[in-house]
């Protein structure tokens, strides 16, 4: 009955906001109102640990706060293939940082590793493998990441890219992926591939777009187009992200909700969080349980993210550098007040 209410004052939100511009500014706030503060369950909570700020602590030392004080057991952390990793096409792949984060996973933490970004040599067609650079990408650094972790039993997942249909990231234009979900999905399938030929235990997680549930069609719709061209047959888990409320586009019919109910691979949310050190844990009481609620398919959610160097006032990091408020109100739940 509560749903049925809620997608009621959803619609007619929705409806005011399609007729008044002006109350765009107000939706959210008023979104905050329909939905019930409910508690979290820490077994479904992980987190992204990039660990790659050092004014935060050494890498161990974070891994270590988020296992001992947050009391998560799950962490999402980044490799990224650059020009600091790898400066020319000829040059040995630099893997001390990455080495560094691999030996710091406390014991008793799972982590998924994003291997994502190209060097700017990637830009030059002459250096890709039969002309393709999405099977460059796969060759030239999933394999080498893959067959040099490949014992790490805490490592339990790779996902391979990140929000592949952003325009504005170069490196997505130079995949030809932006505007091409059938190419990511080739890119993908490369990349399992070689995943599951080296490490045939780790899961294969796929790149999740661009918040599913805003720039309502279009992030869906490539989703759509993700599973059309055989996405869902490759992955053993769809990726999503998730920001803001725009439940509207969750609840309608043939909207978010649907298309996720309609998957049949298990769906982790590998980014979903809300900007100020006191919004987070109201963000977190409101969607959260609502998003598992409406979508059973959700296994799991990393928050976004553990630390951040931006202002308090605008930072998603439950860490900050900001003084006199350097833990969020979602850091301090977690801490202190979660079973």
């Amino acid at each position: 009955m509560r749903q049925v209410f809620i997608r009621a004052v959803l619609t007619l939100l929705f409806v005011l906001l399609a007729a008044q511009p002006a109350f765009a500014d107000r939706y959210d706030r008023i979104v905050r109102g329909v939905l019930p503060k409910k508690p979290l369950q820490r077994s479904k909570l992980a987190i992204n640990a990039f660990v790659n700020d050092q004014r935060f602590g050494s890498i161990s030392s974070q891994f270590r706060e988020v296992r001992t004080r947050l009391k998560l057991k799950k962490v999402r952390v980044l490799f990224a293939w650059n020009d600091d990793v790898q400066p020319s096409p000829n040059s040995p792949i630099n893997f001390s940082f990455y080495d560094e984060i691999s030996r710091s996973i406390p014991r008793g933490t799972q982590a998924l590793v994003i291997l994502t970004g190209i060097p700017t040599w990637m830009r030059n067609q002459s250096n890709w493998i039969d002309g393709n650079p999405r099977k460059t990408f796969a060759e030239r650094w999933v394999r080498p990441v893959v067959t040099r972790y490949r014992k790490n039993s805490k490592i339990k997942a790779w996902q391979f890219w990140n929000e592949p249909n952003m325009e504005s990231n170069q490196d997505n234009v130079t995949l030809q992926m932006a505007d091409s979900p059938g190419n990511y999905v080739e890119l993908l399938a490369f990349s399992a591939e070689v995943s599951r030929s080296l490490t045939p235990r780790k899961k294969v997680v796929s790149a999740a777009t661009t918040a599913i549930n805003q720039n309502f069609p279009e992030s869906l719709e490539y989703n759509e187009d993700l599973k059309d061209a055989g996405m869902e047959e490759i992955a053993d888990i769809w990726a999503v992200h998730i920001y803001g409320e725009r439940l509207e586009t969750i609840l309608f019919p043939g909207g978010v909700g649907d298309f996720l109910n309609d998957l049949k691979k298990p769906i982790w949310i590998t980014e979903s969080g809300e900007k100020g050190v006191n919004n987070q844990l109201s963000y977190a009481q409101e969607m959260w349980p609502f998003l598992f609620k409406t979508v059973p398919g959700i296994k799991r959610l990393y928050i976004y993210q553990f630390t951040e160097s931006t202002p308090a006032e605008s930072t998603y990091g439950l860490k900050n550098l900001t003084p006199g408020f350097y833990v969020s109100d979602l850091y301090i739940y977690l801490r202190d007040k979660l079973p």
